[in-house]
């Protein structure tokens, strides 16, 4: 079954501050396949965001720089309401990265139909006809906290990601899409000897492609 909605979508951009578009776009997910709900290693959970976790969250964006100091909490949990209910309706997919007891957020991971999104940061249609994506194929981003990063859970998490997509997931294609990622996040990514897609620059903005499998 395909639907098609309009639909706000809230992601992470020059790794400290959000942007708000609205795209319209087709079935992501199956209908019929339960949502990988949880992955666990190393004393780290990552589950479905959810407004209940507020408070944790807001901690985290705030340490990161994401958000300025006086950053309304409403917002941000106007914000994380929105993803939850894009997460339940399968549209788009918002992961909380805490530890075991869930006492600290050390950040989020974001996963959406690649296409429509950056058919909208690009303002352009057809400026992905000739790079082999299919309109559903799944991007992956994810950002970490000042803590996070200390005990190397970039490293780990984009060890772990391609795992828990390949045994639990449906899709066949995973890209990871760096939004003017940072010399640390790119040091990181290159260890994996991942194949990049594309690199496109616009003004001050740099969109990385990879392939993650």
């Amino acid at each position: 079954m395909n639907y098609s909605r309009n639909l706000l979508l809230l992601i992470q951009q020059n790794s400290h501050k959000y942007l708000s578009f609205e795209i319209s776009m087709t079935s992501f997910y199956p209908i019929d396949k339960a949502v990988p709900d949880v992955l666990t290693f190393n004393g780290i959970k990552i589950r479905q965001l959810k407004a209940t976790d507020n408070e944790l969250d807001y901690k985290a964006v705030i340490e990161s720089g994401f958000r300025p100091e006086g950053f309304p909490k409403e917002e941000n949990l106007k914000q994380i309401s929105r993803h939850e209910q894009d997460h339940d309706k399968k549209i788009e997919f918002a992961f909380t990265i805490l530890d075991i007891e869930e006492t600290i957020c050390y950040g989020c991971i974001f996963i959406k139909p690649i296409v429509p999104f950056l058919k909208f940061a690009f303002f352009n249609d057809r400026l992905f006809e000739h790079w082999d994506l299919e309109e559903n194929d799944p991007g992956v981003s994810f950002w970490i906290t000042p803590a996070g990063w200390k005990l190397n859970l970039y490293d780990k998490i984009l060890k772990e990601l391609p795992r828990w997509f390949e045994e639990e997931w449906p899709y066949k294609k995973w890209y990871l899409l760096g939004m003017s990622p940072s010399e640390e996040e790119i040091k990181e990514v290159e260890k994996l000897k991942l194949k990049q897609k594309f690199l496109f620059q616009m003004e001050e903005q740099k969109y990385i492609l990879w392939n993650l499998f």
